[in-house]
């Protein structure tokens, strides 16, 4: 199992316990946090599952290339085509190793801009009501 299927599967996991607790939550302040936690988790697992799935389709796009199917594309079976689908390969391959890190950053950054809006407007509704 890579990286990017335990990423996945961490989010899928994180998702489900957040909603199902998420009706339990009664202070504002938290029901923030859990709501940014939701969001954060949500955004990760989608781009992991977007990236998983391209992934799949460029490796299947630079196998039909390999047509003796050995695993390798041969001196005969090269061309211009099949020297830019294995540069896609190989250097899609980078991508994915980093793709789970990545995109936890990216995430956090997006989750931890909208918990501070969140607690803004949950403060602004606060002094609105006291008044």
């Amino acid at each position: 199992m890579g990286y990017n299927q335990i990423g996945i599967l961490l989010g899928v996991c994180a998702i489900a316990f957040l909603c199902f607790t998420l009706k339990k939550i009664r202070n504002p302040y938290i029901k923030g946090i859990w709501k940014s936690a939701l969001l954060v988790f949500t955004i990760y697992a989608a781009l992991l599952v977007f990236i998983e799935i391209r992934w799949q389709f460029i490796s299947e796009y630079a196998s039909t290339y390999d047509l003796n199917r050995n695993g390798f594309v041969d001196l005969n079976e090269y061309s211009d085509e099949a020297i830019e689908a294995m540069n896609k390969k190989t250097y899609g391959a980078d991508i994915r190793t980093y793709a789970p890190l990545t995109m936890a950053v990216f995430s956090s950054m997006i989750g931890f801009a909208y918990l501070i809006s969140d607690w803004a407007v949950t403060n602004l509704k606060n002094k609105e009501q006291k008044k």
